[in-house]
């Protein structure tokens, strides 16, 4: 049933995929976005510790016209559903996987908010002179998190399997595997990767993570020896994964959740 592992002699920097984003990197140039036809109707809105939402409230496209970042730097929202009623309320659902609940920017009785697990910040519109300031400063990028969890799995003693890959474009290989006890997972430096409709396997120094989509197994072999995996989903363990596996500690995903 599993594949056959293709030639291990491809170079192993070819699968390590870009590296995670360092707090301090400059956004790539191609995710600048041209914002002059909907800068008019943005409003600025701030905690008042240098932390900036741009919206356009009541947008015809409730999916774009949101932006978080330190006033200079502005990163896009993923949108992924809202609600409005009329121009008295709205509320925008946005991505942000290290929350078990709803997160949101909500506009509601003439206040702004944005709800991060049980905590609640009350943002305020900046004054306009100051607004028109900041727009004309700042630069607008598509949203800052490029990668995507692909898979999961642990044994029986504890020891945790984590893939993810590239976001965009659709179809890529960009893998990357990570292993170790939840907390210390460190990355494995692949030899080789296959994955098609059969399954995947991703091809190390040490061993070989092997997941069989048709079946919905995952193994682990090492010097012949195949060890069963548990495959968790991941739709059930998106908190762990961004902040309990240790893979993306001190990254930030630029979503409002990473200060507010």
């Amino acid at each position: 049933m599993l594949i056959r592992l293709r030639n291990l002699a491809v170079l192993a920097a070819l699968f390590l995929g870009p590296p995670l984003h360092a707090a301090g990197d400059a956004p790539p140039a191609a995710d600048l976005m041209d914002v002059s036809a909907t800068k008019p109707r943005f409003k600025v809105l701030t905690d008042g510790k240098q932390h900036f939402v741009v919206i356009e409230p009541f947008a015809a496209d409730s999916f774009e016209g949101f932006f978080y970042g330190d006033g200079k730097t502005l990163y896009q929202q993923r949108v992924s559903g809202g609600s409005a009623n009329g121009h008295e309320s709205f509320g925008k659902s946005f991505w942000e996987p290290r929350s078990r609940q709803r997160t949101s920017l909500d506009f509601k009785d003439d206040k702004y908010s944005v709800q991060c697990e049980e905590r609640t910040t009350e943002l305020k519109p900046l004054p306009d002179a100051d607004a028109t300031k900041l727009l004309d400063s700042a630069k607008f990028y598509k949203a800052r998190w490029k990668r995507q969890a692909y898979a999961l799995a642990r044994d029986n003693t504890g020891k945790y399997y984590y893939v993810d890959k590239m976001r965009e474009p659709e179809g890529n290989k960009s893998f990357r595997l990570f292993a170790g006890p939840k907390g210390a997972l460190k990355p494995q430096k692949m030899t080789n990767v296959v994955s098609d409709s059969a399954g995947d396997i991703f091809a190390t120094k040490t061993g070989e993570l092997r997941l069989v989509l048709n079946n919905n197994e995952s193994l682990w072999q090492q010097n012949k020896k195949i060890t069963k995996l548990i495959a968790l989903p991941l739709d059930d363990n998106h908190v762990m994964i961004y902040s309990e596996l240790g893979v993306y500690s001190g990254e930030k995903l630029g979503t409002p959740c990473d200060d507010l």
